[in-house]
């Protein structure tokens, strides 16, 4: 079945049909795709062209005598079963090693198609090396797999040499059979195109990849299949072609639905009757360079990560010699890759142990010795080249072959000094109070046990309480409550010794663990702190501590029971200090207010008179008058703990800053409520901007639920305001003052205090 039998074709035959038969033989025999005609049921190759012999390196005569086994790895019955598939259609793409006479092993990916000739049945194979494309698809490893498993020893001898073609006519016959098939079974599209680039030849293929009609195919050009970069890609290949007798191109084909294929075409020169050919198959590549692209992507990615991942990363064989360092490693080592490569692990990875500085053991033979993941202990230190010392947490891991031996170990290692760091700060946060950094209740409470022992007695407890830090806080904010906090703390420790243990409990508590101290030397230790603290402030305000304190002196006493007989005598000294305190800073609250704003004072001063002064026109006795006469004075005192800025703000104040500003009867309420003194009055100053109506603040109170000396200092607050305290309008005159009165009489103000107070303001004109 030799299409070289064209050659003897009977020179009688017509004109077209000669011309057909040279073109079929050239386009066969000049083709540069290796091409097999192979029997399927004997696997012989009974026809190959000229490319094929240049592959596997032998003369046709020798190709023709030889079955498909002569050079395909496979066993005979493997690729018995891989060429039934192609004969029965179920598929027809194959990836194969196969053997060229010079012993070399190529990787092939054969596309194999059936075609009937005279009534036999054969496969025709179109063969592509495709050694060194790294096609990562199931089949294909499915396939690499197999081949590498099942590679089997050359096969059998050369068989008898083809039969003689009966008859010229009959070759003919059946080669043009072949041809026909080869142009519709080749596994890509063929075609040829003439000098003027018209497409005059092609294949079913080429119809069912661009989906043009057969009858749209007959109008096309080569310039309409590309454009752009890919359309200059090919006109140069065509170029070549005509110029050198052959070419390769891989571009973008635009089908006729739009889309695009990737193809890799080659073409070749054929001449007819002194007329120049360009001829040659084109295969959609597209998934291949797909798969092949993820493929690099993916050996990048894993190539990347392991040289950039965050962790230092060694690798070293079984004999602990260095394989690999990544550049995280590098830079906590001081090796740099070319220095570190050969080097024995515990040169270039020299850790100690950070307690007792001793050599830390080999971690990479363990593994090896133990074939287990291991991790470094935690007190680990990594000494680089140039001596400088990190904490690192490290774990070494081996790398095992299929035999379950070891090839050698994986180190990864981190800069676990930051981190150690942060635990470090985490364990003393736990056992300090991070206000005062005194020891925390915790901490306390752990050495109080440690403590209670026979050989620390005798045993005192000092209970400390800071006294009017609420009032503090209430006044003059948090951030000073903290500071006086923060006073305390300091001066306790000062007077205390180096053994004691000064710890916070939390608020405004404060404890003292001195073992081995008996009652005199406990209360020595007061008394040092009661004289520090005399001279400690913050701002004006005086620093003032309540303690108590107890002693264990036997052993079997509970020291529970100490710590809260101790509790209880620190409670019965604070009742009586404390209240002097708050009576006292309540006086420095209202001072510093009046000092930072001295319009404040006069303001609050007159309240003050013209209060008095209602109250004596209603009837009041001399108490009630005397406290609501103090009340005026102080109606404003929560304005001490308003936002720095806004009461002397010059611009129009915002409805932040006003919502702001609300706040200060509810703060003055609470200053003025913790001290005994003014306990009395308190409502008084929470309640004066409430409204007969019920629309005032803070708890929307109407008529005779707001206090009466509420309600006189409410119109006495707001006539002051109106006459004398009108940031950003002119202040208003006392007849237009008065109208305002009358007109909020009854809504804002009680009418009956408001008729009395207009009076006496009128009486006074």
């Amino acid at each position: 079945m030799n299409i070289s039998g064209v050659r003897k074709l009977d020179h009688q035959k017509a004109g077209p049909l000669k011309e057909t038969e040279s073109f079929f033989e050239k386009l066969f025999r000049n083709n540069h795709e290796i091409m097999l005609l192979i029997d399927p049921d004997t696997l012989k190759i009974e026809d190959c062209n000229r490319s094929a012999c240049l592959f596997y390196g032998k003369t046709y005569e020798q190709m023709v005598t030889y079955k498909i086994t002569r050079f395909n790895c496979l066993s005979e019955d493997q690729l018995r079963k891989e060429v039934a598939q192609a004969k029965n259609s179920e598929r027809n793409q194959f990836y194969f090693k196969h053997r060229c006479a010079n012993g070399r092993m190529r990787d092939v990916e054969v596309r194999s198609s059936p075609v009937a000739l005279e009534g036999r049945n054969y496969l025709l194979s179109i063969v592509v090396d495709i050694t060194g494309l790294q096609l990562d698809s199931e089949m294909l490893r499915k396939e690499n797999t197999i081949l590498e498993k099942r590679v089997s020893e050359r096969t059998y001898a050369l068989k008898a040499l083809n039969d003689q073609l009966i008859t010229a006519k009959a070759e003919l016959e059946r080669e043009m059979l072949f041809i026909k098939a080869l142009f519709e079974s080749i596994p890509g599209y063929l075609y040829v195109y003439d000098e003027a680039g018209k497409l005059i030849k092609w294949n079913k293929k080429h119809e069912e990849m661009t989906g043009y009609s057969a009858e749209e195919l007959a109008h096309m050009t080569l310039d309409q299949w590309f454009e752009g970069e890919d359309l200059v890609s090919v006109m140069a290949a065509v170029d070549t072609v005509f110029k050198n007798g052959y070419a390769e191109v891989e571009a973008n084909l635009i089908t006729k639905g739009g889309e695009k294929l990737l193809i890799r075409s080659n073409g070749v020169v054929m001449i007819l009757d002194g007329k120049k050919y360009f001829t040659g198959v084109g295969i959609d590549i597209t998934e291949s360079k797909r798969l092949e692209a993820e493929l690099v992507k993916e050996s990048k990615l894993l190539e990347t990560t392991l040289v950039s991942v965050g962790d230092g990363v060694i690798s070293c064989d079984k004999d602990g010699h260095v394989l690999f360092i990544n550049r995280v490693a590098e830079e906590l080592t001081g090796w740099t890759k070319n220095e570190a490569l050969g080097q024995p692990i515990e040169t270039v990875f020299n850790i100690i142990n950070d307690s007792n500085r001793e050599k830390a053991g080999n971690i990479v033979v363990e593994v090896i010795h133990t074939k287990e993941l291991r991790e470094l202990d935690n007190h680990t230190l990594l000494i680089a080249r140039d001596g400088n010392e990190r904490h690192i947490e490290d774990s070494a891991a081996p790398i095992i072959d299929e035999h379950g031996e070891v090839l050698g170990v994986v180190l990864v290692f981190r800069d676990y000094t930051e981190k150690k760091q942060k635990l470090d700060q985490i364990e003393y946060l736990s056992y300090h109070d991070q206000l005062t950094g005194l020891y925390n209740r915790r901490f306390y409470e752990e050495e109080l046990r440690r403590m209670d022992t026979a050989r620390n007695l005798p045993l005192s407890l000092i209970m400390g309480d800071v006294n009017g830090l609420k009032l503090v806080n209430d006044s003059f904010g948090h951030v000073m409550g903290d500071e006086l906090l923060k006073k305390a703390a300091a001066t306790i420790t000062r007077a205390c010794r180096a053994d004691d243990v000064v710890a916070r409990l939390g608020g405004d508590e404060f404890v003292v663990l001195l073992p081995k101290t008996n009652q005199v030397e406990a209360e020595e230790i007061i008394a040092r702190i009661e004289d520090l603290a005399k001279t400690e402030k913050v701002g004006t305000v005086e620093l003032s501590i309540s303690f108590g304190f107890e002693t264990k002196l036997n052993e079997e006493d509970d020291i529970q029971q100490i710590f809260k007989r101790a509790e209880d005598y620190m409670y019965r000294r604070k009742l009586t200090e404390s209240l002097g305190m708050r009576n006292k800073t309540v006086g420095m609250v209202i001072e510093t207010l009046f000092d930072k704003y001295q319009k404040e004072m006069f303001h609050s001063e007159r309240v003050s008179r013209l209060s008095a002064e209602v109250g004596s026109k209603i009837g009041l006795n001399s108490k009630d008058s005397h406290d609501l006469q103090t009340a005026g004075l102080m109606h404003d005192i929560g304005k001490i703990g308003i936002a720095d800025g806004i009461l002397d703000k010059s611009e129009k104040l915002s409805e932040q800053d006003w919502t702001e500003i609300r706040r200060h009867p509810e703060i003055g309420y609470r200053i003025l409520n913790s001290a005994n003194e003014f306990a009395e009055i308190a409502d008084h100053i929470l309640e004066h901007h409430e409204h007969w109506d019920g629309s005032g603040y803070p708890k929307g109170l109407k008529g005779e639920e707001i206090s009466l000396e509420a309600r006189i200092i409410a119109i006495a607050d707001a006539y002051d305001a109106m006459t004398k305290m009108r940031l950003h309008m002119d202040d208003l005159t006392v007849e237009e003052a008065i109208e305002e009165i009358i007109r909020c009489s009854g809504t804002q103000f009680d009418p009956e205090i408001a008729s009395v107070f207009i009076d006496m303001i009128e009486d006074e004109n």
